[in-house]
């Protein structure tokens, strides 16, 4: 921060504003230029840290020049920059990137691109100055449409989280994020088969909820909410059955799905 900015009170003070730090370390006096003495309270603390500040320079006869030292080496070096950059604006997460065989690449990426919050939702394109209107989410209207919103807390993506628990059996909690659903997902006893196919049950789950929001703000007819359990469990299937090396049973896939409705 420069000094005028540092210390307004003090450079209020100053006749001639253009002035530079060696100039007013030649005068005779560092207030010589001032328009009046310097009064207590506020302005005679800025002037007391101004004189500590300038205690510590030491003015070198050669010219100006810049210097950049973010790796204590005294040298500038673009590598640095670039990682400096990437702590700024790339997200770091604290767990590992999933991968689920069961479901396709696309499906894959979309899941990624959700947990780092790089989807363009209402929320994010409205920071990137992009969106004007409404932020409010276009399924429930109750709340900014962010990812962990539209894939937990919306009132549809509850709905469908209990009804998948239910057709596998499972306690289903509330929850709020990604990282509540690590810690859920974790908790389930499952084998280690079931509990990949269970994850791609989720994955699908997201892919389809973002599907029938993008149709409800796009299309001229609005797609029917009461589908959308039957198209997880069928996509599911045909999805997680062509990839898997054992045999799937129709039968097996679809045990319980007709007690549940929306």
């Amino acid at each position: 921060m420069v000094l005028c900015d540092r210390f307004p009170r003090i450079f209020a003070l100053e006749t001639v504003k253009d002035i530079s730090v060696a100039a007013k370390m030649d005068a005779s006096s560092l207030c010589a230029s001032f328009r009046r003495p310097i009064r207590d309270g506020v302005e005679r603390q800025q002037w007391l840290d101004f004189l500590h500040v300038i205690d510590s320079v030491n003015l070198a006869s050669s010219p100006d020049r810049w210097s950049c030292d973010l790796n204590g080496e005294g040298t500038f070096r673009v590598k640095d920059i670039r990682l400096i950059l990437d702590d700024i604006y790339l997200p770091s997460l604290n767990v590992e990137t999933r991968w689920v065989r069961f479901v396709p690449i696309k499906v894959n990426v979309f899941a990624w691109r959700a947990r780092l919050d790089r989807l363009p939702t209402r929320l994010n394109l409205s920071k990137r100055g992009i969106l004007t209107n409404s932020i409010t989410c276009p399924i429930c209207d109750s709340s900014n449409e962010d990812v962990h919103h539209l894939f937990f807390g919306c009132s549809m993506a509850q709905e469908l989280s209990s009804l998948i628990c239910r057709w596998w059996d499972l306690p289903w909690t509330t929850m709020g994020s990604f990282s509540d659903w690590d810690a859920w997902f974790l908790s389930t006893r499952l084998s280690s088969k079931l509990k990949s196919l269970l994850e791609a049950v989720f994955l699908i789950m997201w892919w389809l909820i973002w599907s029938f929001r993008n149709r409800l703000l796009f299309d001229e007819v609005p797609p029917r909410c009461s589908r959308i359990f039957d198209d997880i469990v069928s996509c599911s299937f045909n999805w997680c059955s062509n990839r898997c090396s054992s045999c799937i049973s129709k039968e097996f896939w679809y045990k319980n799905h007709y007690l549940i409705s929306m």
